[in-house]
């Protein structure tokens, strides 16, 4: 059902949506850098917040209060965050969440279950506030899962069963989208990487305002993303699959029905496909070739790869152009320790100190 709202055709109408919210994204890094005391920003929190509103814009035409950003939107994306716990638990004590026996416990189990709660009561919210005010505009992700009919049930998705589909689109359009950009201006920041940030600056300096073709097509504005996806997977668990035919791999023939699964973080970093992997270098895909375009695989592949790739890569092209054109220049804080960025597996990746301090300053262009 939702195919069609996902088809770039589609996506490109919530172009100036997603500008908006950029457009906050390098305001907030700005003023939350020149009134700390280390002139610092988190960049971790303020990309969160940036994918956050934006997919709840887009799905759900929901607005939220910029001034009151830390009570509304951060709180909501925190407590989506803080919740992953309950997924341990929910298979095998399943009434802890169906009786709310779980938000009753002490400890961390305790405070996982009371912000699932928060998050579903949030969700709850805003599908309230869509159906009353925007489902009859056929742009917003939500549209046509409110008001089409499924084809597996034969039927309309009940209110309950839009909340939980509004909580797959917030968890889902939101984690991945951040990671990429957190670890894009992570790498950007670095010292090693001054060059390759003044150079995306004036490719995308270059580029005529708006022109969004023209920055979808610009080959150094790719292979700085696309070298973010590679060194840092925004998913790097195992995705298993269930093989439906047999399998031949080298000597050894695979039957069907045998679970298999790929790793982002394996195959992304095969020195065979690319060489010294694990340094940043976006220059390497000015020069592709099919074996790593092949093995570039952040989106899965095949029937279920990410329906929402096209969102994700426009809204990354919208977030870097705002920062560039925006002209912020960042530095690594330099009270961020290499440790802090290491790759946490929460199904989407988190840096394990979870948070990107970075110096912002604005720069005036000759």
């Amino acid at each position: 059902m939702s195919s069609s709202v996902y088809a770039l055709r589609s996506i490109t109408q919530l172009d100036p949506l997603i500008r908006e919210k950029a457009e906050a994204l390098v305001r907030r890094l700005l003023d939350e850098a020149q009134t700390s005391p280390n002139k610092t920003a988190d960049a971790y929190k303020l990309c969160g917040l940036f994918s956050f509103e934006t997919i709840c814009k887009l799905a759900f035409a929901k607005e939220f209060d910029d001034a009151l950003a830390d009570q509304g939107a951060l709180k909501l994306l925190q407590s989506m965050e803080r919740s992953a716990m309950t997924l341990l638990f929910d298979g095998v004590i399943p009434f802890l969440k169906s009786t709310s026996l779980g938000t009753m416990l002490p400890g961390a189990v305790g405070e996982a279950y009371r912000c699932h709660k928060y998050w579903e009561e949030g969700s709850r919210n805003m599908v309230d506030h869509f159906l009353a005010k925007s489902s009859a505009d056929a742009k917003f992700l939500l549209s046509p899962i409110s008001s089409g009919v499924d084809g597996f049930l034969g039927r309309k998705l009940h209110h309950e069963e839009l909340v939980e589909e509004a909580m797959g689109y917030m968890f889902a359009g939101s984690g991945t989208t951040s990671s990429t950009l957190t670890y894009l201006l992570y790498a950007l920041s670095l010292p090693e990487n001054t060059s390759i940030q003044e150079q995306l600056r004036d490719e995308i300096r270059n580029i005529p305002a708006n022109d969004m073709n023209a920055l979808r097509q610009n080959a150094f504005v790719n292979a700085v993303i696309k070298e973010t996806f590679r060194l840092y997977p925004t998913i790097i668990s195992t995705l298993p699959r269930v093989l439906q035919g047999p399998l031949q791999i080298g000597q050894n023939l695979i039957p069907a029905g045998t679970v298999v699964g790929m790793q982002n973080w394996i195959h992304h970093r095969n020195p065979e496909v690319f060489p010294n992997p694990d340094q940043f270098l976006p220059a390497r895909w000015l020069q592709s070739s099919e074996a790593m375009e092949g093995s570039l695989t952040p989106f899965s592949i095949g029937q279920r790869n990410c329906i929402g790739q096209n969102l994700a890569w426009e809204e990354l092209y919208i977030a870097v152009d705002a920062l560039m054109c925006g002209g912020l220049r960042f530095r690594i804080g330099l009270e961020m320790k290499p440790e802090e960025m290491e790759m946490e597996d929460r199904f989407n990746i988190a840096p394990r100190g979870h948070r990107l301090m970075l110096e912002v300053k604005k720069i005036t262009f000759q």
